[in-house]
């Protein structure tokens, strides 16, 4: 069985269609996606063996709920697509938005200027960790010249202490806290390309979750408008994007003589490169190959790279592991699912505003 859920009107109601993986025809439609209807839905369909389905944890918790029996599959094609969602944003961040090919080599730093600020206190924290990582560095230095801890200590007026976590310290720290607003983010931009205002834009994302003040709601729209509005270097981007389309492309095998042929001191400035290529050949190696027992090894090898958003792609994997598994070693996928939703979506505007749930169930489910 496969499954997913499609739009009655976006971002308000959703419904879930299920089709029949041998047969690739519908078997049903539901006007809710919500796990416990899906779960009762399950419970009466008991021949039910197997499920195919994307990343959803609605749909993963009502499969497990329905029967632990049920294998549940994830599909190939949507863990491919994290994937490089995870790659693209670490690349926009290990390449700095004012990096040319002229300019002398500069060291690797997250991009702020995606999410740019503007209060005071950020400056003066941005300044702060600055001057810590300044003083992280001579403590290096001077370990590396053989001062001991303690003279080190009293050279640069600090405690002993301290000079023991400098010296653990690898990268520049950065003392951001994260908001707990940033998933809205992704809403907010596409409501702004719509051209909503901000009255509708707080409609939608209070019917998504958010809680917090119309003021904070109001800073992260201008944040989004400013970064819309900043058309930014067209060189730096098309730079960014042809990074992107080799790490990706799977048929070419001379990812390093092309990264030479962008520039030739490109992966000698921004090293993290080919760590990225690397890890994007080797998962779709395994995913090719089928090797779903290597998986653990691949993430247990690409754990410790320093990047938010290829932790949050292991981590999220290991939340789905054993679906995962199942998705490299067996041959379903949801893509028969993908294809029915689309014909649902063309059936849903032909008939729009003209008939409900039940003419639209019966259209999808019977064809004349």
């Amino acid at each position: 069985m496969g499954i997913d859920d499609f739009a009655f009107k976006k971002r308000m109601t959703y419904g879930t269609i299920f089709v029949d993986l041998k047969t690739k025809k519908p078997v049903d439609l539901l006007n809710s996606r919500k796990h416990i209807d899906v779960t009762k839905w399950l419970k009466k369909h008991s021949e039910t063996e197997l499920i195919s389905r994307d990343g959803a944890k609605g749909y993963a918790k009502a499969v497990h709920n329905a029967s632990e029996q049920i294998l549940q599959v994830a599909d190939r094609w949507h863990i491919l697509s994290q994937l490089f969602e995870a790659v693209k944003k670490t690349i926009y961040r290990v390449i700095p938005s004012r990096w040319s090919p002229d300019n002398q080599k500069i060291p690797i730093e997250e991009d702020r200027s995606v999410f740019p600020n503007h209060r005071k206190t950020d400056a003066s924290r941005v300044n702060n960790e600055q001057k810590r990582w300044n003083r992280i560095k001579e403590v290096q230095k001077l370990h590396q010249q053989k001062y001991t801890v303690t003279s080190i200590a009293n050279k640069l007026s600090i405690s002993r202490g301290t000079v023991y976590q400098d010296l653990k310290i690898k990268k520049k720290p950065v003392h951001t806290r994260r908001s707990r607003f940033e998933s809205i983010r992704p809403i907010i931009r596409s409501l702004l390309v719509d051209k909503q205002t901000a009255n509708q834009i707080e409609n939608v994302c209070r019917s998504n979750g958010f809680d917090g003040a119309r003021s904070t709601l109001n800073a992260l729209i201008a944040q989004e408008r400013q970064q819309l509005n900043h058309k930014g270097n067209q060189e730096v981007l098309s730079l960014r994007q042809k990074i992107l389309k080799i790490i990706w492309d799977f048929k070419s095998k001379d990812h390093l003589n092309r990264f030479e042929k962008l520039h030739p001191d490109l992966t000698n400035t921004f090293p993290y490169i080919l760590i990225l290529d690397q890890l994007v050949n080797s998962f779709r190696t395994l995913m090719r190959k089928k090797k779903a027992d290597q998986l653990s090894n691949w993430m247990e090898r690409y754990r410790q790279v320093e990047f938010d958003h290829i932790q949050s792609f292991i981590n999220g994997m290991e939340q789905d592991i054993s679906a995962i598994r199942l998705g490299i070693k067996e041959t379903w996928s949801n893509g028969v699912t993908e294809g029915h939703v689309n014909r649902l979506k063309t059936i849903k505007r032909m008939m729009y505003g003209r008939a409900g749930f039940e003419v639209l169930r019966n259209r999808v489910l019977y064809q004349l």
